[in-house]
């Protein structure tokens, strides 16, 4: 229901900023609504294009159908497992493909209309029997025809908006953020969702300025309104006055200036004032996105999130010949630097597109606790990795997610181990130096750093996590997002600690959470000790220029002010006078450079 000034121009709501950027566009509004099914026939040109359509639909169901029935598999749920494995063969029956295709071929249906009418037949088949098994199917085939309807039509709704489309819905999944990229929309706004939820993650990877929290854009806005994504100011402005989008017009003009500014820096080093390196390395979700390794010059890969394979290959049993395939285009496409491969981390908010039963999945079912549990997984997850690490040997870096004792260490150790050994007698080329070490994401572990540090070869913080459980902060409810401060000194004494076990056990320590892509908190980092930074690729040349302009002893002067500051107001202060300072800086540099 809309407000009574949604015809007002000019309208801004506040939101917070989960991927910063800048963007104007046309607002389309996204909802998952009911299905209505288009009669019109297509033309014979766009037969095949429906049929695809249809095979995407089923692949893409056919995933989930997976992972629910994997899920329900893995809780010792027959119940719902029976039910998923029966809508899985009816997704998979032949005769379903068959008549399909002959909908679209003989009568020139579009996709939903050939599964509606192709689903009606079974129905009416079944109906007509006085067999009440089969009568107990009806529910079974209406929800899978519903399922691959809405697919169908969903693809098409996204496909249909443009490339000035900015989205506003409720929430979003990742797979619709990754629909979303490939079909070029510039902006997303949210009226709920969480800072560091998957999600946000991928719009981040992908490039897609993002607020969240908006709460009532969605009674404000029609579709088709000219809108405003403002994520430096948390601002989302609705139908702009002619004075509104001229002055964003020329921000986002200086905003195209100031990115092609940077590229000044980015076959520059990652070097200080006073000359301290600090390693800036690529945060890599998709094979898309290695492309970027090279092109913003990041030094490796700090992070090769296996996750999203999840949202390509199926069930939680994972295709090892595809996970060897993926690491082995990350190596490629690296140059001679490390990669730190990330062991499987669902659970939580990663569970894709399943309802977690869990009265507090974040606390529970999740990362190595599921590696461990399901040891058929973590194998081919090893296999895959030590095949290709053998291929480019002293380059890889294994990182285990959700350490919260050093025992699940041990045993994902005793693992790799075990099979380094049964690819050696395969006669498989192993690398021996390949690196084990652990996220620091839980209190537990740093707390104890310095009892993980002589069993580990590295520690990657992960602040995303860390925060949230430091603070008792579930990062994905929109209800208390504020509380949710990465520069909080807590979290900030979790990092020094081990950095300090770091610098006393002679073991690396990178931080692979969003916080090192903010330049303020690059410095902060960098302050107390941190010298391996990973990131979005695209965000490293803003990184990389905050550390050119200053030298480590400001770097230490603002992490000392940041940890005796336990006021969020008095953070942000500190912050806001760095970034007046900063922006002297930045001006002087650019005055340099355009007298060159």
């Amino acid at each position: 229901m809309q407000e009574e000034n949604a015809h007002k121009p000019n309208i801004t709501r506040k939101g917070i900023t989960a991927v910063t950027g800048l963007v104007m566009g046309i607002a389309r509004i996204y909802t998952r609504g009911n299905i209505n099914i288009n009669p019109d026939p297509v033309d014979e040109a766009r037969l095949p294009d429906e049929k695809k359509k249809f095979q995407q639909a089923r692949k893409t169901v056919g995933m989930t159908m997976e992972r629910l029935s994997d899920f329900a598999d893995s809780r010792n749920d027959s119940d719902t497992r029976d039910i998923m494995n029966a809508q899985y063969e009816i997704l998979n029956d032949p005769e379903l493909e068959t008549m399909v295709y002959q909908l679209i071929d003989q009568k020139s249906f579009r996709a939903e209309k050939a599964i509606y009418d192709a689903f009606q037949h079974y129905i009416d088949l079944i109906k007509s029997t006085d067999k009440p098994f089969l009568v107990s199917r009806l529910s079974d085939l209406r929800d899978m025809r519903d399922r691959l309807i809405h697919n169908v039509q969903q693809l098409a709704v996204i496909a249909s908006f443009g490339k000035d489309a900015v989205m506003v819905s409720e929430d979003v999944s990742p797979i619709e953020v990754i629909t979303f990229a490939r079909n070029g929309v510039k902006g997303i706004i949210c009226t709920a969702g969480g800072l560091t939820s998957h999600a946000s993650i991928i719009a981040n990877a992908m490039g897609i300025p993002m607020i969240i929290g908006a709460k009532s854009v969605l009674r404000t806005v029609r579709d088709g309104d000219t809108i405003i994504l403002d994520g430096y100011g948390q601002n989302v402005i609705v139908r702009p006055d002619d004075e509104t989008s001229s002055s964003y017009t020329r921000v986002i003009k200086r905003q195209k200036e100031e990115d092609k500014f940077l590229r000044h820096v980015i076959d520059k080093p990652a070097e200080t004032l006073c000359g301290t390196r600090i390693e800036l390395q690529a945060n890599i979700d998709f094979e898309d996105e290695v492309l970027n390794i090279d092109k913003y010059r990041a030094e490796g890969i700090g992070l090769l999130r296996t996750d999203t394979l999840l949202m390509n290959a199926g069930p939680l049993t994972m295709d090892r010949s595809r996970q060897e395939e993926f690491c082995q285009t990350a190596y490629s496409g690296s140059g001679s630097g490390m990669v730190t491969v990330r062991l499987l981390d669902v659970g939580g908010d990663k569970l894709l597109n399943i309802k977690s039963k869990e009265a507090n999945p974040f606390l529970g079912w999740r990362g190595v606790r599921i590696l461990l549990d399901r040891r058929e997984l973590l194998q081919s997850q090893l296999e895959a990795i030590c095949r290709v690490a053998g291929r480019y040997p002293g380059r890889t870096r294994i990182l285990v997610p959700m350490i919260s004792n050093l025992e699940e260490f041990l045993e994902v150790k005793k693992e790799l181990a075990d099979m380094q050994g049964i690819l050696d007698k395969r006669g498989i080329p192993v690398d021996r130096k390949v690196k084990l070490g652990i996220m620091v994401e839980v209190p537990s572990v740093a707390l104890q750093i310095r009892h993980f540090a002589p069993h580990v070869d590295f520690f990657s913080i992960g602040t995303n996590d860390l925060t949230q459980y430091t603070l008792a902060v579930d990062r994905g409810n929109n209800l208390i997002a504020s509380l949710y401060q990465p520069l909080h000194p807590a979290v900030l004494t979790f990092v020094s600690m081990t950095v300090q076990a770091g610098e006393e056990f002679d073991i690396p320590v990178a931080v692979c959470g969003e916080l090192a892509s903010d330049p303020f908190a690059a410095l902060v980092l960098a302050g107390l000790g941190v010298r391996e930074l990973s990131m979005t690729p695209r965000l490293i040349p803003k990184v990389k220029q905050a550390i050119r302009l200053h030298d480590l002893e400001e770097m230490k002067a603002i992490s000392r002010k940041v940890l005796g500051c336990s006021i969020r107001d008095e953070r942000e202060t500190i912050r806001a006078e760095w970034r007046e300072a900063y922006e002297l800086k930045l001006k002087e540099e650019r005055s340099k450079i355009n007298t060159l």
